[in-house]
Formats: structure tokens, C-alpha cells, sequence
């Protein structure tokens, strides 16, 4: 006889129903419990970035997996909706079941705006092949690729605002210890376009350019040229006040240094120079002290410790003054033009090639003076300042003597240890603009062979190194500028950010410069034609 199922489940309950007498009947079987199912969630966000074209940048993003504990090596890809990053991705596991998964854009994306969706799915295999049972996760992405000469794409006047870590960008290389290091983390997806205008004086590279880079306080930022001190707006880029030198028997200007409210400047030449002091919010003239000097230019003066410091002198030297512009000392040293002091709680130093010599800040009294043996004063020009770093070590390479035949004669980047009175190591090179310092390391642009280099602090070894992507780049165009997490470095050609983990260009932009980052958070680019802000945050 056929039976239906239902009936046939009457039966079977039934018998189950009777085994086991003593009307006590057997458990029923109990279901086992189901691992919670693994899942995918992404703490980088969406990623938005310029980049100057012809260049790759490398994109990263970092997710959060829960109960997925997978065997062998993670795998991953991308797909993207607009079949325009179709490029390897790079996995990295950071601990904790968290990931960074990173690809680098094409290099042959034309300029224009590229928008999408990354969907990146974990693989047990390269070719992915075989994909764990685990959730894809959809990444929104916005590129903007910037020609040469495009038009601006910016005006983003976002309210101004400090920036966690960042403080006024008040000399050369933005402290007195001309680091160039702001304590700060940069996201390369927060960055946008803010401004542009015009060039704001005559700044330039190259042997015997005048370094007239510009400092920031206080919502303003200010520069010399044509023979004006001048304060702008950071909000926009407007001119807010100027003070001109043509009055004076020789005029000229030189790149200013900002201190609680005043701006130092020495300006002028021959029987004609002179350290000025000015009000930064009216440009109101606060003193007019003489010095001495023949054509010569400088780089920025430093304010430390209740005293302003510049090169100056009729044969060389360093001239110091109190904030009331009486003069504290004139220190000796080699006719060598365009250096910056620096300055710490030990001592005021003065690099000009043939030694780095110390001075007490308020006699001028030589503390000490480090010979360096092995230089040739070719050009009687420095074209940067002494870098401090830690543990009594300060670096400096002849700057200008790397320009002479194309870098031919070349020059040494070295360090001299103040606490021991030595130079004690020395790198061969052509390094033609001051490195930047920050935790150990020394991020030094050289020429031959032409790359960024990372030395360790210590002894020089190399790290690591960066080399631009271009054939066109062939030169560095000034001072690199390190954040916590970024490295920003200008070629003749283009800007880039390199992140310090990956060593992988992150950002570009085609337009060259000087750099400053001040305290609400703005890059500024500046060259010969033109002033670039860039938002940070």
C-alpha cells in the first residue's frame, strides 16, 4: 500500500512514540550551533585624490574582518565599475584581522574626473580563483588627473581652522631648527585644491636664485619681493597690508621670519642694509637697525630665545639682535652668502661649507667651530641652513657647490657631532637643497643618483629611497617637508606626497615649488609663477 507523506509521518511518530516505556521517551536530537558568519567592514573610507598626469599614485584602504581565520596566504582584487583601476592588489595584514589592500592607478589616465566603485573581494589564490566565503566590500573612489597647465579646478575656502600638531611656519624650513617637520597626519584623501593666484615675488631655483619662501601666522601668510614685505590673507589669497624698501640707497628684500607678532627682515645692501622688524597685523615699522653686507642675499633669519640671528656682514659673518633691534654681536666667519642660522638651547650655529661654527646667543662668543676638511668654496654661497636633529647631531651639505656643472663636482651631505666637537660621517652625492628631519631620519633629495633618500640619523646608512617616475624630472626643485605620515617632495615637474610605510607616491600635483604647511593646515606651493594652496584637512 502507497502512503502519502503525511500519513506516513503519523506512523513514524507513532513508533517513535512507543520505544523507550516507562512513558519516558528519548531527547530529540539537538541542531549544532552555527559559527557566526564572517564578516567585511572597511575604516578607511572613500578615496579622492589628485594626481598629475602621467604619474601613478598607489591607493590604500584598510578593512576590519570578524570570524574569518583563513589558512595560507590572503589574496584580493578589485573590481571596478568603471573598468578604470583594474590593476594587482597588494595585501598586508596588520594583526587583529585587520587589512590594508593596495593598488596603484595607471600612469596613462588622460586628465579629467574619474568616479566609481572599487568592489574588492578576499582570494585564496593570486588569480582569485578560489574567494573566501566572506562579504565583498564596495569602495567609492574620485580621481581627479591635472595636466599641465589645465584649468584650475580648485576655490575650496573652507573655513580656517587649527590643525591638530601644526604650529606657524615661522622661518626656513618652518622652525629654527630648519627640520622642516610638522608633527601632524595627513590624510592624500582630505587633500583639495584651495586657491591659486599669481607669484608673490621672485622666488626661484638653481644656482644663485634668492630662496624668498614665505612664513604663516595667525591666519596670514607673508613674503619679499620687488622690494615690498607683504601680508596676505590665508582664507583666499588677498593682499592685506605692504611695507616697500625702495626708499632705501641699494634696496632689495629678503625672505622674512615671523615671532610672536613681528616680522624680522633683512633688507637692503652695501652702506644701505638693515635688520627691520614690523608689526605683522599693520606692517607698522617697529625698529631700523644697520648692518653691513655687499650684494649679497639671505635666507630667512631665526628667532630664538629673546634674540633674532641672520647672515650679513661686509665680508661674511652672522649678525644677532635683541627684539628691540639693539645689536648683541657681530660674529666672524667666511664670506659665504644665503645660509640661515639655526638655533636650540645650547647655542646659535652658522654652516658656511668649511665649518659649522657655534655661538653663544647673547655675547656672540664661539662656543665651538667643527672643520670640515674636505670642502672647496666654490661659489661663496651656502643655499640652505644646518639642520638640528637629536643627540647633539647637525647636517648640512654645501648646497650650492652640488649646482656647478650640472652637479659634476658634486658635494657630501655630512653630520657633525656637537657634543664630541667631530664630523663624524659623510655621504658623497649632489645634494642641492637642505633634507628635512623627523624622528631618526633624514629625508635628503639627491641629485647623482637622482632619488629621495631616507639616512638614518646614526651613521647615514640608507633605509630607503624614492625616485621620481618621470623621464622629464631631473631635478629637485626645493627643501622636502615631512608630516608623521607623509614626505612632500617637488621636482622641476611635479609635487608629490610619499607615504613613509609604503615609500609609494600617494598624491601629485603638476605644479613645483617651495614648501610651508601652517597651523590651519594649508600646503602652500610657490615658484617663479605662481602660489598653490592646498587644504590638508
Amino acid at each position: 500500500m502507497k502512503l502519502n507523506s503525511y500519513a506516513g509521518f503519523i506512523l513514524v511518530s507513532m513508533a517513535l512514540a512507543g520505544c523507550g516505556g516507562g512513558g519516558g521517551g528519548a531527547s530529540a536530537p539537538v541542531a549544532p550551533a552555527q559559527p557566526p558568519a564572517p564578516t567585511l567592514a572597511l575604516q578607511s573610507g572613500s578615496l579622492s585624490r589628485i594626481i598629475a598626469n602621467g604619474t601613478s599614485i598607489n591607493l590604500a584602504i584598510t578593512v576590519q574582518t570578524a570570524n574569518f581565520a583563513p589558512t595560507g596566504t590572503v589574496f584580493a582584487d578589485a573590481i571596478d565599475s568603471s573598468a578604470l583601476l583594474s590593476l594587482p592588489v597588494t595585501v598586508t595584514a596588520n594583526g587583529g584581522g585587520n587589512y590594508t589592500l593596495a593598488l596603484d592607478t595607471p600612469s596613462t589616465l588622460p586628465g579629467g574626473h574619474y568616479a566609481g566603485n572599487l568592489t574588492v573581494r578576499f582570494c585564496g589564490d593570486q588569480a582569485c580563483n578560489t574567494l573566501f566565503i566572506i562579504p565583498s566590500i564596495t569602495v567609492p573612489y574620485d580621481l581627479t588627473v591635472v595636466s599641465k597647465g589645465a584649468a584650475w579646478l580648485g576655490d575650496k575656502l573652507t573655513a580656517l581652522a587649527a590643525m591638530s600638531g601644526a604650529s606657524d611656519w615661522s622661518t626656513f624650513q618652518g622652525n629654527v631648527a630648519h627640520t622642516g617637520f610638522v608633527p601632524v597626519e595627513v590624510k592624500p584623501d582630505q587633500m583639495s585644491l584651495r586657491w591659486k593666484r599669481g607669484a608673490i615675488n621672485n622666488s626661484s631655483t638653481g644656482y644663485n636664485a634668492v630662496l624668498s619662501t614665505l612664513v604663516t601666522a595667525n591666519g596670514q601668510f607673508y613674503a619679499s619681493g620687488s622690494n615690498k614685505l607683504t601680508a596676505y590673507k590665508e582664507l583666499d589669497g588677498s593682499e592685506v597690508w605692504h611695507y616697500d624698501v625702495s626708499g632705501l640707497r641699494n634696496p632689495s628684500v629678503n625672505p622674512p621670519a615671523i615671532d610672536g607678532g613681528v616680522i624680522y627682515m633683512a633688507a637692503g645692501q652695501q652702506d644701505s642694509t638693515f635688520m627691520m622688524a614690523f608689526d605683522a597685523a599693520n606692517g607698522n615699522l617697529r625698529f631700523k637697525s644697520p648692518m653691513s653686507s655687499q650684494w649679497e642675499n639671505y635666507l630667512p633669519p631665526v628667532v630664538y630665545g629673546g634674540g633674532v640671528y641672520t647672515n650679513a656682514g661686509t665680508y661674511g659673518g652672522m649678525y644677532g639682535f635683541n627684539l628691540n633691534g639693539e645689536r648683541l654681536f657681530v660674529g666672524a666667519l667666511s664670506q659665504t652668502s644665503m645660509w640661515s642660522p639655526a638655533a636650540d638651547t645650547r647655542a646659535i650655529y652658522a654652516y658656511t661649507g668649511e665649518a659649522l661654527t657655534m655661538f653663544e646667543a647673547k655675547t656672540g662668543a664661539v662656543l665651538a667651530s667643527i672643520r670640515d676638511s674636505e670642502f672647496t668654496n666654490y661659489v661663496y654661497q651656502v643655499g640652505g641652513a644646518p639642520v638640528i636633529g637629536a643627540n647633539g647631531g647637525v647636517y648640512a651639505a654645501a648646497y650650492e657647490n652640488g649646482y656647478l656643472n650640472d652637479g659634476a663636482i658634486g658635494n657630501q651631505l655630512v653630520r657633525f657631532d656637537t657634543l664630541k666637537g667631530v664630523l663624524d660621517w659623510r655621504i658623497a652625492g649632489v645634494y642641492t637643497v637642505t633634507p628635512a628631519y623627523a624622528n631618526g631620519v633624514l629625508y635628503a633629495p639627491n641629485h647623482n643618483p637622482f632619488r629621495v633618500e631616507a639616512r638614518a640619523e646614526a651613521d647615514g646608512k640608507l633605509q630607503w629611497s624614492w625616485t621620481p617616475p618621470l623621464a622629464g624630472e631631473t631635478a629637485f626643485y626645493g627643501a622636502p617637508v615631512v608630516t608623521k605620515n607623509l614626505l612632500f617632495v617637488s621636482t622641476n615637474l611635479n609635487s608629490y606626497a610619499i607615504d613613509l610605510v609604503s615609500h609609494k607616491q600617494v598624491w601629485s600635483y603638476p605644479v613645483p615649488g617651495h614648501f610651508a604647511i601652517s597651523q590651519n593646515g594649508i600646503l602652500y606651493i610657490q615658484n617663479p609663477t605662481a602660489l598653490v594652496a592646498i587644504n590638508l584637512k
